[in-house]
């Protein structure tokens, strides 16, 4: 009698890393084994073992960054323009810089004049590439 109270306890406690393991994608049946002769090995190893899915997004930036990929992280800037140059808009900022805003990216210029040669630059490439 004490044997079958033991079993079923240890039965119980068995579905505690069973349902660790299957919310991460793993198969419930083969952790409850698992749990059920080994339980304190088996709830750590649930535990510190990530999903399957954060696994696929994991190798998949790898193979990303093998074939050359750079990941880049795109980020919204919202900002009230101190004035336009060209139509690109730019804020003055405290340390007397200017950051401004091209082609969804924010660049900084020490001066508005490092600007406007940048944006000079730029037509003199576009306009030498139409030719």
């Amino acid at each position: 009698m004490e044997l079958l109270i033991f079993l079923i306890i240890v039965g119980l406690l068995a579905l505690i890393p069973a349902n660790i393991a299957a919310k991460k994608g793993r198969d419930f049946a083969l952790w409850w084994i698992y749990g059920f002769f080994l339980f304190i090995v088996a709830l750590i190893h649930a535990l510190m073992m990530e999903s399957l899915e954060e696994k696929a997004v994991r190798q998949d930036a790898y193979k990303k960054l093998a074939a050359g990929y750079t990941p880049t992280k795109l980020t919204h800037v919202d900002f009230a323009a101190d004035g336009v140059v060209d139509g690109i808009p730019y804020k003055i900022e405290p340390d007397g810089g200017i950051v401004a805003l091209l082609e969804d990216r924010t660049i900084k210029f020490k001066k508005i004049e490092d600007l406007q040669l940048m944006l000079d630059a730029r037509e003199k490439r576009r306009g030498s590439s139409a030719d």
